[in-house]
């Protein structure tokens, strides 16, 4: 089966042509994608055919609608299909809605996805934008595997707070996100071990982050709660904070609920701690290196809060065998992994400088030698989100119905 695949953010656009066999072995065969098409001026386009080197170059689009044609007709003029009818079904990496599983894009869940915007803003919205856009080229199914998924077997009383319960009658309790990307790094951390009976732990750090606790192969708790804007600090998202400190902050400041729900969405946590203006992990670290003190601060916060999350899953675990790096910051930055895992020998957590340097960027182990120096294995392991919402995608193509939480398995 050849899926579209669809990871769509504010102003960006990345697709895979992802074909699966019957024996459901995956294979990439072809990628493109887009950044900064809400606005005028320049894009970048990266491109690559079967798994070869990416390929960048420079055009001006605007508009997502613009910008998914312009990767369509690049798809077919390079031999990837021959033409629109030759994808049999589009599959989207979705944040947030009641259902959460993995669905039909139905008009009933894309109106569940509108009800939670202003929860999700940066990823609801574009969404609903793309889906619709893509409906309109492709007669083809939408299916939307949804984050939350991963974590449905989290304790209920662990997804409750200490808010008034009638709040809390309103759907507000612990969801949890980036599902696919956890339970892809999962997948291969029990392939890797030989077992899915351990305790483990998976960190997914880039433009926003979050850590998983699972054991025996599912999830048992996770740093995100009910909204994007939790847990750990955030490329532009606030992450974890006490409620009271928003509202001082909107009645000293006169602001509106939309106007605070925009500045802790996009100028909050890494960005806003660092100003120099993005939320780039490379450049607050050069930065920080050159004595910007309030970038040195933004990278000791965000370590600290990776290193807190990371004691207490363990605990909530009842002890660790395993821990896994993925996304762009763990698994490009020697010097996030190293100061995330510092004097944590306590815990059986030792890593080695020289595999950690060596496997930068790529699968690897990274701890020092196991039950010698570290009781816990480390890895590098490349997160591939996209293989994911391709597998479920397939499934509910294929099964004619709606994928629920329970059912969700991903092996590798």
């Amino acid at each position: 089966m050849i899926i579209g695949i669809g990871n769509v953010g504010s102003t960006s656009l990345k697709s895979k042509i992802i074909d699966i066999n019957d024996r459901n072995e995956i294979k990439v065969i072809g990628e493109a994608n887009l950044d900064k098409i809400k606005t005028e001026g320049e894009s970048n386009f990266v491109h690559s055919i079967g798994g070869k080197t990416s390929i960048k170059k420079v055009i001006n689009i605007v508009g997502f609608e613009e910008g998914i044609k312009y990767i369509l007709d690049w798809y077919i003029k390079n031999g990837v299909i021959s033409k629109p009818g030759d994808i049999e079904a589009m599959g989207f990496k979705c944040v947030m809605g009641e259902t959460n599983g993995a669905n039909n894009l139905t008009q009933k869940i894309l109106d569940e996805m509108k009800k939670y915007i202003f929860v999700a803003p940066v990823h609801n919205l574009p969404y609903i934008e793309t889906i619709g856009v893509f409906r309109k080229i492709l007669d083809v199914p939408m299916v939307g595997v949804f984050e939350p998924s991963f974590h449905y077997s989290i304790p209920n009383f662990r997804r409750y707070s200490g808010l008034p319960w009638k709040w809390q009658e309103l759907g507000i309790k612990r969801l949890g996100f980036h599902g696919s990307s956890h339970r892809y790094l999962s997948a291969a951390a029990f392939k890797l071990m030989g077992t899915e009976d351990i305790n483990l732990i998976t960190i997914h750090l880039g433009g926003s982050s979050s850590i998983a606790a699972i054991k025996d192969g599912k999830s048992i708790d996770t740093s995100m709660n009910f909204s994007p804007n939790s847990g750990l600090l955030q490329g532009t998202r606030i992450g974890d904070i006490d409620g009271t400190a928003i509202l001082f902050a909107m009645k000293e400041l006169g602001l509106s609920i939309d106007e605070a729900q925009d500045e802790i969405s996009n100028n909050a946590g890494l960005k806003g701690m660092a100003g120099i203006g993005t939320d780039d992990v490379k450049s607050i670290l050069e930065a920080a290196g050159s004595g910007n003190e309030r970038a040195k601060m933004a990278i000791e916060l965000y370590i600290d809060g990776i290193r807190k999350y990371i004691g207490s899953s363990s605990t909530v675990l009842g002890g660790l065998d395993c821990i896994v790096f993925g996304g762009g910051i763990g698994e490009k930055s020697m010097y996030v992994r190293e100061k995330c895992l510092e004097n944590m020998e306590y815990m059986g957590i030792k890593l080695d400088l020289g595999r950690n340097k060596e496997s930068n960027g790529r699968q690897g182990l990274i701890s020092s030698d196991y039950s010698i120096d570290s009781k816990v294995k480390i890895y590098i392991i490349p997160t591939n989100e996209e293989v994911v919402v391709a597998y479920f995608t397939k499934r509910v193509v294929e099964e004619g119905r709606d994928l629920v939480p329970e059912e969700m398995i991903f092996r590798l």
